[in-house]
């Protein structure tokens, strides 16, 4: 029959590797996740770009359009 401490030592050794595994899981969901944070911070800074971009755009499509309705510039193109 098996010495009670063998059986022991070898659901200690199997322990000892999943936790190993474990961390090793734990290590590349990390790496992951700090890819996936620096990619949505990449996204946000290019959001906010464009956001003030349109913004700009539709100021100058507004002073564009009041342009066209200016009579000395309706005198002047004509």
């Amino acid at each position: 029959m098996t010495q009670p401490g063998a059986i022991l030592q070898g659901y200690n050794n199997e322990l000892v590797k999943y936790i190993e595994d474990l961390c090793m899981q734990k290590e590349e969901l990390n790496k992951q996740i700090q890819q996936a944070e620096e990619e949505k911070s990449k996204l946000q800074h290019e959001i906010q770009i464009l956001d003030s971009s349109r913004t700009l755009l539709n100021v100058l499509k507004k002073e564009v359009g009041d342009l066209k309705h200016t009579p000395e510039l309706k005198s002047n193109v004509t």
